[in-house]
């Protein structure tokens, strides 16, 4: 068994939340499979699951991004089914002429939908330097937050982002909290000896946007679904209207 921590339970000891290990890495996906890509409002705006393979292409992101070992997933207590995920990725402050892991991503995309939502994604986040608004080197970021649909409305999402905080605040003060993930036979860790001061988020959903405020998050910009477009329709158009903006977020740790 790979070796993990455990960060809390809800009040009723029926979900636990822990870093994502190789046990628990297949079920995290399987969320992502089973709601994110099907529910969330990018990947709805984009289209994703109209494109065969695109979806593939994200979990490659998801992979990718498990490399920090800083990522978290809620588990059910009883059965030890992973029922919730966020998907955390280390930023780090590049040279101008540097590319960001999201851009040589999105250069490597082979499919429209999946190329058009990391797309997305670097589009906010240059809306804004996060890096030279906080005065830091380094960012922790909770780039794909989901659940499964029946267990939405019980404050996981809620404690996914309390627990991720909580990690990133432990890196800062130097404690070994990342988790190794055995990916392609390398369990080597990525950016090992990154120390956040920041946590952001993209929150593209009333709800997500509600547990940001909760949880001490301050709103940086809010974007329109109406500014973007994917084969010839806006992001809007697909998502509807009850869920109208993305809102860049970010918190300091302390």
């Amino acid at each position: 068994m790979s070796p993990y921590r455990v960060w809390g339970s809800t009040e009723d000891e029926t979900v636990d939340f822990e870093s994502l290990t190789n046990d628990t890495l297949e079920g995290a996906l399987d969320v992502i499979r089973q709601s994110f890509f099907i529910y969330e409002n990018v990947c709805r705006g984009v289209d994703l699951l109209s494109e065969p393979g695109a979806s593939k292409e994200l979990e490659e992101l998801c992979l990718e991004t498990a490399k920090d070992g800083v990522s978290v997933v809620a588990v059910d207590a009883n059965s030890g089914e992973v029922i919730g995920v966020a998907f955390n990725k280390i930023q780090l402050l590049n040279s101008s002429s540097k590319k960001s892991a999201f851009e040589i991503f999105s250069e490597n995309c082979k499919y429209k939908s999946s190329k058009a939502l990391v797309d997305f994604m670097i589009n906010m986040d240059a809306r804004i330097n996060l890096f030279e608004h906080y005065n830091t080197d380094c960012i922790f970021e909770i780039m794909f937050l989901a659940m499964l649909p029946n267990y939405q409305k019980r404050k996981i999402g809620e404690l996914l982002i309390s627990t991720s905080i909580e990690i990133a605040k432990q890196l800062k003060k130097r404690n070994i909290v990342k988790i190794p993930i055995i990916i392609n036979d390398d369990n080597k860790i990525h950016n090992l000896e990154a120390l956040p001061n920041v946590v952001s988020a993209l929150m593209t959903s009333n709800y997500s946007q509600k547990i940001a405020v909760k949880c001490g998050f301050e709103n940086l910009i809010s974007i329109s679904f109406e500014e973007f477009e994917f084969k010839g329709k806006t992001f809007s158009e697909r998502i509807g209207n009850e869920h109208r903006n993305c809102v860049l977020v970010a918190k300091r740790i302390f």
